[in-house]
C-alpha cells in the first residue's frame, strides 16, 4: 500500500477545483488593472480612501494606500484574497486529513496495513504538501503570464518575476502555518464535517486578531498570533519580509507537527 499515492489522488478533485476558480479571480481582478494605469482612475482612488474610516483601510490592509497604476502594488493588493482563500485550503488539507477514516469508517484498513502510525502520519503530511505545492506552483505561473499581458512597457519583467518570487513565497509560508496547524486539528475533531468550518473559522479569527492589531495599539502584539500578517501581499512588495514573522511561522508549524505525530500516536481510533 502506498498511502502517498492513495491521499495524492484523493485531493485532485479539490485541487482542480481550488485551482480553476483562483485562477478565474486572478484573471478577473488582473482586467481591472488597465483601466487603473489612468492618472484620473488612480486620483479618484486616493479621494475615495481619503473618506473612508482608518479601521476600515486597516480591515483591508489599505492603511498605506497603495499606487494601483503600478503593477507590483495593484497585484499585492489584489493577491491578497488569492492567498485567503489558499490559507483556507490548506487549512483544510490538513484537517481532514487524519480524520477523514475515522469519519468514513475506514480506519480498519489502515490498521491491516505494515504501517506505523508514524508513517501514516508522515505520508498524509508528504501528500498534502505536495498538493499545495502544485497548487501554490500552478497559480504563480497562471499569475506571471496573466501580469505579462498586461504589463505595461515601462515595468522590468526581471522586476516583475522577482515581486512574484517574493509574494508567492510569503503565500507558500502562509499557507504553511495554517495546514500544519489543520493537521493538529485533525486529530482533535471527533468528525470529518467539522473540519471545514473550523478550518474557515480559525482562519477568519487569526485575522481578525492581526486586523485590531493594527487599529489599536494597546493591542499590536495580537499580530504575531495572525499567520496570514506574516506576509501580507501589499506589505512584502515594499518592505519584504520581517524575520520575526518567518521564525515564528517555522515554530508554529514545527510545534503543530510535533503536536500531532505525539497526538496520534497515542489515539484511541473509533472502529
Amino acid at each position: 500500500m502506498n498511502i502517498f499515492k492513495i491521499e495524492f489522488r484523493k485531493g485532485l478533485k479539490p485541487l482542480v477545483v481550488w485551482t480553476v476558480v483562483c485562477v478565474l479571480l486572478t484573471i478577473l481582478f488582473m482586467s481591472m488593472f488597465p483601466s487603473m494605469k489612468d492618472s484620473g482612475m488612480q486620483e479618484l482612488v486616493n479621494t475615495k480612501m481619503d473618506s473612508m474610516p482608518p479601521a476600515i483601510l486597516e480591515a483591508f490592509n489599505l492603511k498605506d494606500v497603495p499606487d494601483f497604476s503600478k503593477l507590483n502594488q495593484f497585484f499585492a493588493y489584489v493577491f491578497q484574497y488569492i492567498v485567503i482563500a489558499g490559507s483556507i485550503y490548506a487549512a483544510m488539507l490538513g484537517a481532514k486529513s487524519l480524520i477523514s477514516e475515522e469519519s468514513e469508517g475506514t480506519i480498519e484498513f489502515f490498521y491491516a496495513q505494515p504501517a506505523s502510525r508514524t508513517k501514516i502520519v508522515t505520508m498524509k503530511l508528504l501528500s498534502s504538501l505536495a498538493l499545495f505545492y502544485i497548487f501554490v506552483v500552478i497559480m504563480a505561473v497562471a499569475s506571471i503570464l496573466i501580469s505579462l499581458a498586461v504589463k505595461p512597457e515601462d515595468l522590468k519583467t526581471i522586476d516583475l518575476f522577482m515581486d512574484m518570487k517574493l509574494l508567492f513565497a510569503g503565500f507558500f509560508l502562509v499557507g504553511l502555518v495554517f495546514m500544519c496547524a489543520g493537521f493538529l486539528v485533525s486529530v482533535l475533531i471527533p468528525h470529518l464535517r467539522l473540519a471545514t468550518p473550523i478550518s474557515i473559522g480559525a482562519f477568519f479569527v487569526t485575522y481578525l486578531l492581526g486586523t485590531f492589531s493594527g487599529m489599536i495599539d494597546e493591542l499590536e502584539f495580537l499580530r504575531y498570533f495572525s499567520p496570514f500578517h506574516y506576509a501580507v501581499p501589499s506589505e512584502l512588495v515594499k518592505k519584504g519580509f520581517e524575520p520575526i514573522n518567518i521564525a515564528l511561522a517555522f515554530i508554529i508549524s514545527i510545534v503543530c507537527i510535533t503536536a500531532t505525530y505525539f497526538i496520534y500516536k497515542k489515539k484511541d481510533f473509533r472502529v
